[in-house]
């Protein structure tokens, strides 16, 4: 008896840690659920009765918890709720488990810090919403994964994450406004239009079509749900009169965009919209002007290569700006097919 007490006792000690393990993971997984349905349901009255009290906030209290849901043997130690909740950490029965990836799991980790790179669309969108645009930084980068004809994982960057003043006088083109985001290199090459000319500018391209549809199908589905629509100002050729107003998902840059007005080198003097945008703060960051353009780079394949830009040049009937391996501006026919590297905002 007492050899059989030696091994059982152990095995029985192991299950009764486990069944404890597994009770208070089940119990903080269902204060998880609770809080999520509690807030969803509360979200709905804040939509029907503008004056309800709500509770789901940011530097929510153990106390406000107990009003959504039993916590049992459970006691807080965090919770963050901003918009939904981002951090969560519990102990039941002893046991510590923190929220992660939007579920519990058993050990008292650490709350992670914003990453563009790791956090989610959302998240990121979140932080935005809230003000918290800060804690991600001009230049930092995220893998996107593309499916169909363009399948593969591509590379994007911020470009931008300030909203200056400018961005506020009417007819301004938002396109380096607010958080931007850009393809670091290009995805695929295809030409502007099929024949020979500029007319109608950026939103009668035949790349306009393809980059809003082709290239923007293509993107997962949770970063198509956080892309806001742009208000983009764009230049004309010598068959049209006026610069061109569009509402676009993705687009391509503009000179201004990625040069700036800085130097004198190439001055850049037929891009009849350069007035209604500003430069990018990732490229005035990086130091890239009309002299001074090693920072514009961006590679097809492994190798630097051609990319085209949204502006007409309003000299000529049949050219746009595009951006040569050296990343000078340079002005070529519109069918010609050099590379896409779109641009786009979320919020």
């Amino acid at each position: 008896m007492a050899i059989v007490a030696l091994i059982a006792t152990p095995i029985i000690l192991d299950v009764i840690d486990d069944a404890r393990k597994s009770a208070g993971l089940s119990e903080a997984n269902m204060i998880l659920g609770g809080i999520n349905n509690y807030c969803a349901t509360e979200e709905i009255k804040v939509q029907m009765n503008s004056s309800y009290t709500a509770i789901c906030k940011n530097g929510m209290t153990e106390d406000d918890v107990k009003k959504m849901v039993n916590l049992g043997n459970a006691d807080i130690i965090e919770i963050e709720y901003t918009n939904k909740l981002t951090w969560l950490k519990v102990e039941s029965n002893g046991i510590i488990y923190s929220l992660q990836d939007n579920k519990m799991v058993e050990g008292d980790l650490e709350k992670p810090e914003p990453s563009f790179a790791n956090d989610s669309w959302s998240t990121i969108v979140e932080n935005i919403k809230n003000g918290n645009a800060s804690v991600y930084n001009v230049g930092d980068t995220k893998e996107v994964t593309l499916t169909g004809t363009y399948a593969g994982t591509y590379t994007v960057r911020i470009a931008n994450n300030s909203t200056p003043t400018e961005c506020s006088t009417e007819g301004f083109s938002q396109t380096a406004c607010g958080f931007v985001v850009e393809f670091v290199d290009i995805i695929t090459t295809h030409n502007m239009n099929s024949t020979d000319t500029n007319k109608g500018g950026w939103p009668a391209s035949e790349m306009y079509s393809f980059v809003n549809t082709d290239i923007y199908n293509a993107l997962p589905s949770d970063l198509q749900n956080v892309i806001i629509d742009t208000y983009t100002v764009s230049s004309h050729g010598s068959g049209d009169l006026s610069n061109f107003a569009s509402t676009d998902k993705l687009y391509l840059l503009s000179t201004k965009e990625v040069w700036g007005k800085e130097g004198t080198s190439g001055t850049i003097n037929y891009d009849s919209a350069e007035a209604e945008t500003r430069q990018l703060d990732y490229y005035k960051n990086n130091g890239v002007t009309t002299d001074s353009y090693s920072g514009a780079v961006k590679t097809y394949q492994g190798n630097s290569n051609y990319w085209w830009l949204r502006a007409a040049y309003s000299n000529y009937s049949y050219s746009f700006y595009f951006v040569n391996p050296s990343s000078v501006w340079s002005i070529d026919s519109a069918f010609i097919s050099y590379g896409v590297a779109p641009a786009f905002r979320i919020g």
